[in-house]
């Protein structure tokens, strides 16, 4: 009988094992890209961002209407027509007596009745010239209220910029949004703040939350005595722009 050859096991699988150390080098490599791509370094951006504040142009100063001169007002005086006053009728001169040896056909010309005198007319009264009417008082130059109120609110808007900061966290350094933010609010005449708002949104809810607290860590100081006369509180607004990035 011719004898049967048995073939070895591992000579049976010979290529099989020549493949697997490759097999075993590239799961290590695909198992350590994984755990390298998983990790995600957080990054914080610290830096500060300059905001640009818009300052709306001071209202131009109201031009002064100059005031026509009063002229004074001649009155006329009014005269009453004069009425003569009517004398009495001379009496008759009583006749003397005539002596018999001295008759005369002529009249004594003392017995011829004088001629009335005529009447004495009395002086016009002399026409009175009233006294010319005092120029009014010059109107009291009022102070430019246009340019303190102006001046306040620079004032204000240089204390917000000094105090906004970008915001900060893991979300804010991986979406880095920019934009602007125009906020409302309203102050009583100390200088406390009433109440705010966003009024222009900046599409992005960090920077309307960072806009936020800049205007509640502000401290503002009290209104001039020659503004907003007649006003217990004032709002007031500013536009806040973020970018990230900027120093």
């Amino acid at each position: 009988m011719q004898a049967m050859t048995t073939t070895p096991f591992f000579y049976r699988f010979r290529d099989a094992l020549a493949t697997l150390p490759s097999i075993l080098i590239l799961a290590i490599l695909i198992f350590a890209g994984i755990q390298k791509a998983v990790k995600i370094q957080p990054h914080n951006d610290d830096s500060l961002v300059q905001i640009a504040l818009t300052e709306p142009e001071p209202p131009a100063p109201p031009v002064a209407v100059p005031t026509p001169p009063v002229l004074p007002q001649v009155v006329k005086p009014v005269t009453s027509p004069v009425q003569p006053v009517r004398q009495p009728p001379p009496l008759p001169t009583p006749p003397q007596a005539v002596t018999p040896t001295a008759v005369s056909n002529t009249p004594s010309p003392e017995l011829a009745a004088a001629p009335p005198k005529p009447a004495a007319t009395p002086p016009a009264a002399p026409a009175t010239t009233p006294a010319p009417e005092a120029p009014p008082p010059a109107a009291v130059a009022k102070p430019n209220n246009a340019s303190i109120e102006a001046s306040y609110i620079s004032k204000v808007r240089a204390h917000l910029n000094s105090i906004k900061r970008y915001p900060t966290g893991r979300e804010a350094s991986q979406q880095r949004p920019q934009g602007k933010v125009k906020v409302w609010f309203v102050l009583n005449r100390d200088g406390t703040l009433v109440e705010q708002g966003i009024e222009e949104s900046s599409n992005s809810m960090l920077l309307d939350e960072a806009a936020r607290k800049t205007i509640n860590r502000a401290t503002f100081t009290a209104f001039p005595e020659s503004s907003w006369s007649g006003e217990t509180t004032h709002r007031f607004s500013a536009e806040l722009e973020f970018i990230p990035g900027a120093g």
